[in-house]
């Protein structure tokens, strides 16, 4: 046996030295192609430079060295080897703006050369390779995470609600306090029937103190993803939706380009890289001093589309080596706002209705339309308008890219308008907005400004104008509008761990001298052996003109336009102290602030959490009053519902509250409940298999039943569903294949089933007829030749079945003589002869 051992061992490294022989070295004078079959057999495999025969073979082809797949080519007849590919397989290869290519072709079988906008192709007959050489600027690249539209999966029908109630009760203690209870309750409902779901979000509220309760409609509507436009449809009662005019309660159909559905290079601003490498050439993407981005393309032009966002907002640096020693180097300016859009793509909102505002019995039809292109890498270009019988308002706007400016956005927007019992208006409102990341780190976040002239109007203020002279016979003026607003938003981080520093400033007047409100908020932040720690510093300034009516000498009313106002500065500091509490992660917090120069407050808590329940402490001081108070929290999430209640007791007061929120799922499968809320659904089924975590999170588990419901799935993303058993309940239960995946569509139910195998598990003690053990890996079988088991060491046997067979065979042949014995009525916990 040694020997056996021996020579085999010494015939597989005599083989492997062989190939690799073979493989690197020598060319082969003959070649033996008797084994092949089809076109294959007829090439001349034994020439050092090979030429294929003419014919069709199955090549794999590579688009600059990314495969592509395997297709059906044809070599043809003529003096040079000509490559041909079937005009269906085209649009498989990869390649961009090949409809000039495709339609001078006038057969049906294209030259391969013809498709590579001047590049080139090798052809590795040995690999049956083919090598597509193009530049790199007509290759389509593949979209990292997304999941072509033809694998979004609909979902099945099913009804489910988001549910959130909190129940409250105050309990005065001292004079001037007034007890009540109150209670609310928050659904979002949807019921889906194939690929329409229909929506419904209400509240109910009580509170004692009004003596009645009342539920209140916010949305109800009909939804449909359309898959094939790239849009989502509501039908019903909703919110307008624009990124440009206000938001107005109404009933009617809204038709919106759905972003998500795209993939996440055209979703996120980010701009396009061209160039021209005139040899084979290495490009480098980089950003404040670091590399984003590399890769390696051919001569001709390239465009690197598929950059994704990395936090920083700084221009981008390209870098482009070609062969030889040559470089070149440019700045792409990168500095996104909200309006900005990738070079190609576009955004759109459209709504037709009635209004349907709360309290008002306004139910105006209107139709408004905004719509908005990414131009180029400069320029994002935006137009809208607002159409109804008595109003109208037109936007045209658009958003800059500049290097070394930042992002700049404006638009302008024109209202005229007719009020009852008035002559036309009409009034203008102009925005601009700035953006800039500067070398010293300096991060303008946002910084706007509008302008609106006196009578400049939105749709929703005219609708609540013309409501008041309709109710109430108002005085037939325009709306009071704000005049002007400004905010900006800078964020500075300070050298050497000294944390850093962010401000924001907000201020609005109003027209008529009505109000003018200012606030300022600088805050220095910085952590110091993992303790947070910070001071902000705020000043708000409101002032507002009335007018004062008194009597003068000669007894007539005179009115005289004054003015008062309110200036606060206050102070506010706050310390965070991570550490552990009984083994588990904890902080210790406080919090003081300071007005007017005086102490005003002051709060210390405690705050963690253990075996998924949260929980803080907090006592708190407030100088008004020298009220002291403590509060307690607790948070309890399990398999079910998530629960939390809180108590505060004061000298003055006492105040309990109760609260649950969770999703509760009706499907064909039956009833099930989660913890969590979301309305993306994935039903998770694995037969037998109970407690089984889904994706680490212990909040999401199989029931006694092997389902689990996730309710936040991403939708038109591929979501990886892992399910690891604990080892405790079901643990004889095998579960063939932990993974699954699924692509679901915005708002739908979609249902996954694991393979398992819930047979029991008995393990028998067997010997044969002579009492000896029977042989290590013999197959066992039933009476229907249905695998069970096999034998193992010491003569023991597993096998796996519903119940325990009446029958067991043993397979015990060895070599060519075929044998087996048989067991019947087998028993545990006993010695089973198989004769």
């Amino acid at each position: 046996m040694k020997n056996s051992f021996l020579f085999c061992k010494s015939l597989l490294v005599h083989s492997v030295s062989l190939a690799l022989c073979s493989s690197f070295g020598a060319y082969g004078e003959t070649f033996n192609s008797s084994l092949l079959v089809g076109n294959s057999a007829d090439m001349d495999w034994s020439n050092t430079k090979l030429v294929m025969t003419p014919g069709t073979y199955d090549l794999d082809i590579y688009v600059n060295n990314a495969w592509r797949g395997k297709f059906a080519m044809t070599i043809a007849n003529d003096d040079k080897t000509t490559v041909q590919i079937s005009r269906d397989d085209v649009s498989l290869l990869g390649i961009s703006d090949l409809d000039a290519a495709v339609e001078a072709a006038p057969v049906r079988l294209i030259d391969i050369n013809a498709l590579l906008h001047g590049g080139k192709s090798k052809l590795t007959p040995g690999e049956l390779r083919l090598d597509l050489e193009v530049p790199q600027a007509y290759v389509i690249t593949e979209n990292r995470n997304w999941v072509s539209p033809q694998k979004w999966d609909q979902g099945i029908n099913g009804i489910y609600t988001n549910y959130n109630v909190n129940y409250y009760n105050f309990h005065g203690l001292s004079e001037g306090y007034t007890n009540s209870d109150n209670v609310y309750l928050s659904l979002n409902s949807g019921l889906n029937l194939s690929s329409w779901h229909f929506i419904d979000n209400s509240t109910w509220m009580r509170y004692s103190c009004l003596g009645k309760s009342y539920w209140v409609n916010t949305t109800r509507y009909l939804e449909k993803p359309i898959a094939p436009i790239g849009a989502l449809m509501r039908v019903g009662r909703a919110y307008t939706t624009s990124d440009y005019f206000d938001t107005v309660r109404f009933r009617g159909l809204t038709l919106n380009k759905s972003r998500q559905m795209l993939p996440d290079s055209e979703r996120v601003y980010m701009p396009v890289i061209n160039g021209i490498a005139t040899s084979s050439a290495v490009v480098s993407v980089y950003q404040d001093g670091h590399i984003i981005h590399q890769l390696t393309v051919p001569a001709g032009p390239f465009s690197i589309r598929d950059l994704m966002p990395t936090g920083s907002r700084g221009d981008l640096s390209v870098e482009v080596k070609n062969n030889g020693g040559n470089t070149e180097r440019f700045v792409v300016p990168f500095s996104s706002i909200p309006d900005m859009l990738r070079p190609g793509t576009s955004d759109y909102q459209f709504n037709i209705g009635e209004v349907d505002m709360r309290g008002i019995n306004d139910h105006s039809s209107f139709a408004q339309l905004s719509y908005s292109r990414g131009i180029n890498n400069y320029v994002t270009a935006t137009a809208g308008s607002i159409w109804n019988a008595d109003y109208r308002s037109f936007l045209v706007g658009g958003a800059l890219s500049l290097p070394y400016a930042g992002s700049l956005s404006a638009s302008a927007e024109t209202s005229q308008y007719k009020l009852p019992g008035e002559s036309q208006r009409h009034g203008e409102k102009y925005s601009l907005s700035w953006s800039k990341f500067f070398p010293t780190k300096t991060n303008l976040t946002l910084a706007s400004y509008y302008y609106r002239t006196q009578d400049y109007a939105s749709f929703s203020d005219y609708i609540l104008t013309r409501a008041n002279i309709a109710d109430y016979g108002g005085t037939n003026t325009s709306t009071q509008n704000s005049k002007q607003a400004f905010s900006a938003n800078i964020n500075q981080p300070l050298p050497d761990n000294f944390g850093r520093l962010m401000l924001s400033a907000y201020w609005r007047d109003y027209w008529r001298g009505q109000k003018t409100s200012r606030q300022y908020n600088l805050t220095w932040s910085n952590v110091f052996n993992s303790v947070n720690y910070s001071v902000s510093l705020r000043r708000s300034e409101v002032s507002q003109s009335y007018y004062d009516y008194e009597t003068n000498n000669e007894g007539n009313v005179v009115s005289s336009l004054r003015s008062r106002g309110n200036t606060e500065n206050n102070l506010y500091l706050s310390v965070t102290i991570p550490m552990s509490i009984f083994g588990t992660p904890g902080s210790v917090a406080t919090h003081a602030s300071v007005q007017k120069g005086q102490y005003t407050s002051s709060d210390v808590s405690l705050s963690g959490s253990a075996q998924n329940v949260d929980y803080s402490l907090m006592l708190a001081h407030d100088r008004d009053g020298n009220s002291r108070s403590a509060d307690l929290y607790t948070s309890w999430k399990n398999s079910l519902t998530s629960l939390n209640t809180g108590l505060s007791m004061a000298r003055e007061y006492r105040q309990t509250s109760f609260g649950a929120s969770g999703n509760i799922l009706a499907w064909q499968g039956g009833v099930i409940a989660s913890p969590n809320t979301g309305r993306n659904f994935v039903i998770l089924e694995a037969p037998g298999v109970e407690n089984a975590v889904v994706n680490g999170d212990p909040s999401t588990r199989t029931n006694s039943h092997g389902i689990a419901l996730v309710t936040s799935a991403t939708p038109y993303r591929q979501n990886n569903f892992h399910l690891e058993q604990d080892g405790t309940k079901s643990s004889d239960v095998d579960l063939l294949g932990n993974l699954l995946n699924i692509a679901p569509y915005e708002g739908s139910i979609t249902y996954l089933k694991y393979k398992t195998d819930t047979r029991k598990v008995f393990m028998l003690d067997v010997q044969d007829s002579n009492g000896d053990q029977l042989p290590f890996g013999a197959l066992v079988s039933d009476n229907q030749n249905q695998e069970l088991g096999y034998v193992s060491q010491g003569s023991q046997m597993f096998i796996k079945s519903d119940t325990m067979p009446d029958t067991i065979r043993i397979n015990t042949s060895k070599g060519k003589l075929k044998r087996s014995c048989v067991i019947k009525q087998p028993k545990e916990n006993a010695t089973n002869i198989c004769r």
